[in-house]
C-alpha cells in the first residue's frame, strides 16, 4: 500500500483520522505523565505540536509550488491513513471526498510567510531533542493537515487568520 499521495481535498477518513490522531498523542502525554493535565501544558508538548498544526494549515491555503506538495503530501497521508484505519476499526474505509473551498488564499508575501514557517518546521523536525519532540510535531502536522484543515477552513483560519498572514507578509516584505 502507498501512503503518501498528493492532495488538497481532505477526505472523512483524513478528518477522522487527524482528529483522532490528536486524541491519542494528549492521551499519550496524559497517561504516560502521571495522569495530570500539567503534563499537556507544558512548552514542550504543545509548541511542537501546535506549531506543527498551525503550519500546516497556514501552507494549505497555498495550493501550488513546494509548499502545495508539502501540504498536500501530509493531506494525502492522513487521508490514506484514515482508509486503512477505518477499514480496520470500524470496517468502513469513509473515503467519500469532501472538497474544500477556500474562501481566501494567501497572498504571494503571505505564501512567503508559509514557506518561511515550513523552513522552520523542517528545522525543528531534523534538530529536535529526540523522537517524542519528531513525533508530536509529525502528530501535529497530519492533523493540521486533515482535520485542522477541515474544521478552519470556512471558520477562523479563513476568515481571520489568512488573511492576517496574508497582511503580515504585506507589511513585512511588500
Amino acid at each position: 500500500m502507498d501512503l503518501i499521495t498528493f492532495t488538497h481535498v481532505v477526505t472523512r477518513a483524513g478528518a477522522a483520522f487527524g482528529f483522532s490522531l490528536m486524541c491519542v498523542t494528549a492521551m499519550y502525554i496524559f497517561y504516560s505523565r502521571g495522569r495530570t493535565l500539567k503534563a499537556l501544558k507544558k512548552r514542550k508538548v504543545w509548541l511542537p505540536w501546535a506549531g506543527a498544526a498551525l503550519t500546516m494549515i497556514t501552507a494549505s491555503a497555498v495550493t501550488g509550488g513546494l509548499l502545495g506538495k508539502i501540504s498536500g503530501g501530509f493531506t494525502g497521508t492522513g487521508n490514506k491513513a484514515g482508509q486503512a484505519v477505518g477499514d480496520l476499526a470500524v470496517g468502513q474505509s469513509g473515503a467519500g471526498a469532501v472538497p474544500l473551498s477556500t474562501g481566501e488564499v494567501l497572498s504571494y508575501s503571505g505564501s512567503w510567510i508559509a514557506f518561511v514557517m515550513i523552513i522552520g518546521l523542517g528545522f525543528f523536525i531534523w534538530y529536535a531533542k529526540g523522537w517524542e519532540e519528531r513525533m508530536l510535531a509529525l502528530s501535529g502536522g497530519i492533523t493540521g493537515a486533515t482535520w485542522g484543515i477541515t474544521v478552519a477552513i470556512g471558520g477562523w483560519a479563513s476568515m481571520i487568520f489568512v488573511p492576517l498572514v496574508s497582511w503580515l507578509g504585506d507589511v513585512l516584505i511588500g
